[in-house]
């Protein structure tokens, strides 16, 4: 019996110490717990995440918005290709009617000098 003492107090002082080591473990959790600032870490990223989707999806409206100015630049440059073109063709259009004036006057001047010159 006196064996079965001796072994129970051996079982009680190892417990103690198992004790003695969980508690100083549990304390040192319970301390890394409390000092833990993953959780404001995540919120922190999740915000910069949700932040930067929005900025994504600024950046495609503003994309979308100029594609579609550039669309319409370039139908605007074409159209004044166009009309540039046209006037070009009036331009010389009109140079020519102006040659052929210019001749056609001289030709009546001369036939004028012609008739001064008869008289």
């Amino acid at each position: 019996m006196l064996a079965q003492l001796q072994a129970l107090e051996q079982t009680i002082i190892a417990m103690k110490k198992q004790y003695t080591v969980t508690a100083t473990e549990l304390a040192n959790l319970k301390q890394r717990i409390a000092n833990d600032d993953t959780p404001q870490k995540i919120e922190a990223l999740q915000n910069k995440l949700n932040q930067a989707l929005l900025d994504i999806d600024t950046y495609h409206e503003q994309i979308d918005q100029l594609q579609q100015n550039r669309q319409t630049l370039e139908q605007q440059v074409n159209e004044l290709h166009q009309a540039n073109q046209e006037l070009i063709s009036q331009n010389q259009d009109l140079k020519d009617k102006n040659a052929l004036a210019i001749s056609r006057a001289e030709v009546i001047r001369d036939w004028l000098s012609k008739i001064d010159h008869s008289n």
